[in-house]
């Protein structure tokens, strides 16, 4: 055997070990944004003021007012008892309007314990009652922030319902968003899975 067919084996295995690595670099993606955590109140969607912020758009962690556009991802109602009732945004779309789809699912975890979206488990546009400090993880299936993610098609979010003010007809919440498509992580900063 020659000293160079000796000699290219080794080198081929170390080509192809680098070219694996090189390739792993390309889907280790780092996360685009930093978390926020933020104090959001709104109205209830049935008797708020004209114009009122009755819904929250997750990715700017901004509340609005739930309207046509479509512009956000749930809105909120309180029913007879009292509790909060979550609207994905597409529950209250006609057929002429397509906003993305919102998941929902309560976790047993206190809003300080869950340190990552779950995986599974969420309902997708179906609306969600929730009593006082009761924690929602969210997952907003926003195609046009998400569609050239490589992580993945959604962004996650977490939301607890801290209380209501009856006199004022508002509800007070606490949200953390990642907005890091494809990240599940809670934690303050960049996350990093």
């Amino acid at each position: 055997m020659s000293t160079w067919r000796l000699v290219r084996r080794p080198l081929v295995a170390a080509a192809a070990v680098a070219a694996v690595a090189a390739c792993k670099g390309l889907t280790s993606v780092a996360a685009s944004y930093d978390n926020v955590t933020a104090a959001v109140a709104v109205y209830p969607i049935n008797g708020s003021p004209p114009g009122a912020p009755t819904a929250i758009s997750l990715f700017g962690v901004l509340p609005t007012h739930a309207d046509q556009s479509f512009a956000y991802d749930l809105a909120f109602d309180l029913d007879t008892s009292g509790k909060v009732v979550l609207i994905p945004a597409r529950q209250l779309a006609t057929q002429l309007s397509n906003p993305y789809s919102v998941g929902l699912q309560v976790v047993p975890d206190s809003f300080a314990a869950l340190k990552h979206a779950p995986k599974s488990g969420y309902t997708v546009d179906s609306l969600l009652v929730v009593p006082l400090h009761a924690v929602v993880a969210i997952e907003s299936h926003d195609i046009g922030r998400c569609q050239f993610a490589i992580k993945g098609q959604s962004y996650f979010s977490k939301l607890v319902v801290d209380s209501i003010n009856r006199a004022l007809s508002k509800i007070f919440t606490t949200v953390t968003v990642n907005r890091s498509c494809g990240f599940y992580s809670f934690a303050d900063g960049k996350p990093t899975d």
